[in-house]
């Protein structure tokens, strides 16, 4: 039943239910409440000799990805300091708009901070090493995860961060490798 009081009260209800953070609450819990995405790969298939380039099969796998990741709006991709990871984000980067941000390969914890800190909501692309994928994924909250073998370029980890945790799904993209 309606009467002269009923706008004031559903006013009023809905105002309480409005309660955003305060101030104090994300200056103090920042890293608490952030959520993020992050897709993380293997550089792809390389030739040999010191910091070789990509082969054909390493381009076409780059290209790939790039096709693939073409409709989320990434905030970042990640390489190291290696030309087979350069190559490897190059393309998705460029058709992101986006410049290629390094990070040293040997510290996840680092990088996690900064993704933490510098993306917060975002998607973000990192492009590792066989030898650091599983430590960038424990550095997120992912223990676990099995070093890759040399022979394997075909894996994509989406690692999904919120308050609650940290959500692993397990790809595989282009031609496969054992």
């Amino acid at each position: 039943m309606a009467n002269e009081f009923t706008p004031i009260l559903r006013r009023r209800i809905h105002e309480v239910h409005k309660i955003l953070p305060t101030p104090t609450i994300l200056r103090k819990y920042p890293l608490r409440i952030w959520s993020s995405s992050m897709i993380l790969v293997r550089h792809a298939e390389r030739e040999g000799g010191p910091n070789p380039p990509l082969s054909q099969a390493g381009q076409a796998r780059a290209n790939l990805l790039c096709h693939m990741l073409q409709d989320e709006n990434l905030s970042a991709v990640f390489v190291t300091n290696t030309n087979r990871s350069r190559q490897t984000g190059q393309p998705t980067a460029n058709g992101q708009g986006l410049p290629l941000t390094q990070y040293d390969a040997t510290d996840g914890p680092a990088l996690a901070s900064t993704i933490r800190l510098h993306h917060p909501g975002g998607k973000v692309l990192v492009v590792a090493h066989s030898n650091t994928v599983d430590d960038i994924a424990g550095a997120f909250g992912v223990p676990g995860l099995q070093e890759l073998a040399e022979s394997q370029f075909d894996r994509m980890f989406i690692l999904s961060r919120n308050w609650c945790g940290t959500r692993l799904t397990r790809l595989r993209y282009g031609n496969s490798t054992p």
